[in-house]
Protein backbone atom coordinates (compact mmCIF):
# COMPACT_ATOMS: atom_id res chain seq x y z
CA UNK A 1 0.00 0.00 0.00
CA UNK A 2 1.33 3.43 -0.92
CA UNK A 3 1.38 6.26 1.57
CA UNK A 4 -0.05 9.65 0.57
CA UNK A 5 3.44 11.10 0.04
CA UNK A 6 4.26 8.36 -2.51
CA UNK A 7 1.30 9.04 -4.84
CA UNK A 8 3.12 11.83 -6.75
CA UNK A 9 5.73 9.25 -7.80
CA UNK A 10 3.05 7.57 -9.91
CA UNK A 11 2.82 10.60 -12.18
CA UNK A 12 5.17 10.76 -15.15
CA UNK A 13 5.94 14.44 -14.53
CA UNK A 14 7.12 13.74 -10.98
CA UNK A 15 9.12 10.75 -12.25
CA UNK A 16 10.92 12.94 -14.77
CA UNK A 17 11.64 15.64 -12.18
CA UNK A 18 13.09 13.08 -9.75
CA UNK A 19 14.94 11.12 -12.49
CA UNK A 20 12.98 7.96 -11.73
CA UNK A 21 12.48 5.42 -14.53
CA UNK A 22 9.15 3.61 -14.24
CA UNK A 23 9.11 -0.17 -14.63
CA UNK A 24 6.34 0.08 -17.20
CA UNK A 25 5.90 3.42 -18.95
CA UNK A 26 2.52 4.56 -20.30
CA UNK A 27 1.86 2.69 -23.55
CA UNK A 28 4.17 -0.16 -22.59
CA UNK A 29 3.23 -3.53 -23.97
CA UNK A 30 4.86 -6.68 -25.12
CA UNK A 31 5.46 -6.73 -28.84
CA UNK A 32 7.23 -9.08 -31.19
CA UNK A 33 8.06 -6.38 -33.68
CA UNK A 34 10.06 -3.16 -34.09
CA UNK A 35 8.78 0.24 -35.17
CA UNK A 36 10.44 3.26 -36.72
CA UNK A 37 9.16 6.82 -36.39
CA UNK A 38 9.81 9.20 -39.30
CA UNK A 39 8.52 12.26 -41.15
CA UNK A 40 7.56 14.53 -38.25
CA UNK A 41 5.51 17.48 -39.53
CA UNK A 42 4.10 20.31 -37.43
CA UNK A 43 1.51 22.13 -39.54
CA UNK A 44 0.16 25.37 -38.14
CA UNK A 45 -3.43 26.41 -38.85
CA UNK A 46 -2.86 29.98 -40.06
CA UNK A 47 -6.58 30.76 -39.76
CA UNK A 48 -6.56 30.06 -36.01
CA UNK A 49 -6.56 32.97 -33.61
CA UNK A 50 -3.45 32.77 -31.40
CA UNK A 51 -4.16 35.74 -29.13
CA UNK A 52 -3.21 35.13 -25.50
CA UNK A 53 -6.82 34.97 -24.30
CA UNK A 54 -9.56 33.03 -26.11
CA UNK A 55 -11.20 35.41 -28.62
CA UNK A 56 -14.70 34.65 -27.34
CA UNK A 57 -13.71 35.14 -23.67
CA UNK A 58 -15.27 38.06 -21.87
CA UNK A 59 -14.34 39.44 -18.46
CA UNK A 60 -17.98 40.33 -17.85
CA UNK A 61 -19.35 36.85 -18.56
CA UNK A 62 -18.98 33.52 -16.82
CA UNK A 63 -17.60 30.92 -19.24
CA UNK A 64 -20.08 28.24 -20.28
CA UNK A 65 -19.74 24.71 -18.95
CA UNK A 66 -16.81 23.10 -20.80
CA UNK A 67 -15.18 26.48 -21.47
CA UNK A 68 -15.24 28.95 -24.33
CA UNK A 69 -15.82 27.47 -27.80
CA UNK A 70 -12.48 28.80 -29.05
CA UNK A 71 -10.60 26.54 -26.58
CA UNK A 72 -11.42 23.74 -29.02
CA UNK A 73 -10.06 25.48 -32.14
CA UNK A 74 -7.24 23.51 -33.75
CA UNK A 75 -4.02 25.56 -33.63
CA UNK A 76 -1.83 22.99 -35.38
CA UNK A 77 -1.56 19.33 -36.35
CA UNK A 78 1.40 17.08 -35.64
CA UNK A 79 1.83 14.18 -38.08
CA UNK A 80 4.27 11.28 -38.24
CA UNK A 81 4.80 8.10 -40.21
CA UNK A 82 4.99 4.91 -38.18
CA UNK A 83 6.56 1.85 -39.87
CA UNK A 84 6.51 -1.77 -38.70
CA UNK A 85 10.11 -2.78 -39.43
CA UNK A 86 9.68 -6.23 -37.91
CA UNK A 87 8.42 -9.53 -39.30
CA UNK A 88 5.02 -9.87 -37.63
CA UNK A 89 1.86 -7.74 -37.47
CA UNK A 90 1.85 -5.67 -34.29
CA UNK A 91 0.38 -2.58 -32.66
CA UNK A 92 2.30 0.47 -31.48
CA UNK A 93 1.15 3.35 -29.25
CA UNK A 94 2.64 6.62 -30.55
CA UNK A 95 2.58 9.38 -27.94
CA UNK A 96 2.69 13.15 -28.36
CA UNK A 97 4.23 15.37 -25.69
CA UNK A 98 4.47 19.16 -25.77
CA UNK A 99 6.79 21.50 -23.88
CA UNK A 100 4.65 24.57 -23.21
CA UNK A 101 6.62 27.77 -22.49
CA UNK A 102 5.98 29.10 -19.00
CA UNK A 103 4.25 25.93 -17.79
CA UNK A 104 7.11 24.74 -15.59
CA UNK A 105 6.83 21.26 -17.12
CA UNK A 106 9.33 19.96 -19.69
CA UNK A 107 6.77 17.61 -21.33
CA UNK A 108 3.01 17.19 -21.04
CA UNK A 109 1.10 14.38 -22.72
CA UNK A 110 -1.23 15.79 -25.36
CA UNK A 111 -2.16 12.76 -27.45
CA UNK A 112 -1.67 9.08 -28.13
CA UNK A 113 -2.72 6.76 -30.92
CA UNK A 114 -2.55 2.98 -31.18
CA UNK A 115 -2.06 1.56 -34.67
CA UNK A 116 -2.02 -2.07 -35.83
CA UNK A 117 0.49 -2.26 -38.68
CA UNK A 118 1.45 -5.17 -40.91
CA UNK A 119 5.15 -6.05 -41.36
CA UNK A 120 6.92 -3.70 -43.75
CA UNK A 121 3.95 -1.35 -43.93
CA UNK A 122 3.54 2.20 -42.67
CA UNK A 123 0.71 4.20 -41.16
CA UNK A 124 0.22 7.93 -40.87
CA UNK A 125 -0.60 9.18 -37.37
CA UNK A 126 -1.97 12.69 -36.77
CA UNK A 127 -2.48 14.59 -33.53
CA UNK A 128 -4.56 17.80 -33.64
CA UNK A 129 -3.51 20.33 -31.01
CA UNK A 130 -6.28 22.62 -29.81
CA UNK A 131 -5.94 25.98 -28.06
CA UNK A 132 -6.68 24.26 -24.73
CA UNK A 133 -3.88 21.70 -25.35
CA UNK A 134 -1.32 24.49 -25.70
CA UNK A 135 -2.62 26.80 -22.95
CA UNK A 136 -1.77 27.23 -19.29
CA UNK A 137 -4.15 28.30 -16.53
CA UNK A 138 -3.73 31.93 -15.55
CA UNK A 139 -4.67 32.25 -11.88
CA UNK A 140 -4.87 36.04 -12.04
CA UNK A 141 -7.43 36.25 -14.87
CA UNK A 142 -8.96 32.82 -14.06
CA UNK A 143 -8.75 31.84 -17.72
CA UNK A 144 -6.73 29.66 -20.06
CA UNK A 145 -3.90 31.69 -21.59
CA UNK A 146 -2.07 30.70 -24.79
CA UNK A 147 1.59 31.64 -24.29
CA UNK A 148 3.75 32.88 -27.13
CA UNK A 149 7.16 31.47 -27.93
CA UNK A 150 8.67 28.17 -28.97
CA UNK A 151 6.73 25.03 -28.06
CA UNK A 152 8.79 21.84 -28.07
CA UNK A 153 7.08 18.88 -29.78
CA UNK A 154 8.05 15.30 -28.94
CA UNK A 155 6.72 12.02 -30.36
CA UNK A 156 7.78 8.64 -29.08
CA UNK A 157 7.08 5.30 -27.53
CA UNK A 158 6.95 6.81 -24.01
CA UNK A 159 7.92 9.99 -22.19
CA UNK A 160 11.40 8.49 -21.70
CA UNK A 161 11.73 7.04 -25.23
CA UNK A 162 11.30 10.01 -27.57
CA UNK A 163 11.83 9.16 -31.24
CA UNK A 164 11.17 12.52 -32.98
CA UNK A 165 11.49 16.15 -31.93
CA UNK A 166 10.26 19.37 -33.49
CA UNK A 167 8.94 22.78 -32.54
CA UNK A 168 6.04 25.15 -33.02
CA UNK A 169 6.47 28.92 -32.87
CA UNK A 170 3.50 31.02 -31.71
Amino acid sequence: MLSADQYPLLQYRASIAKHISPRFAFGYGLTYSNFTYTALQVTRNNAANTAALPPDASASKIPPQGGWDSLYDTICTVSITLTNSGRVPAAEVAQLYVGIPGSGQPKVLRGFEKQLIQPGESASVSFPLRRRDLSIWDTRSQQWRLPSGAFAVYVGKSVLDIQLQGSLQL
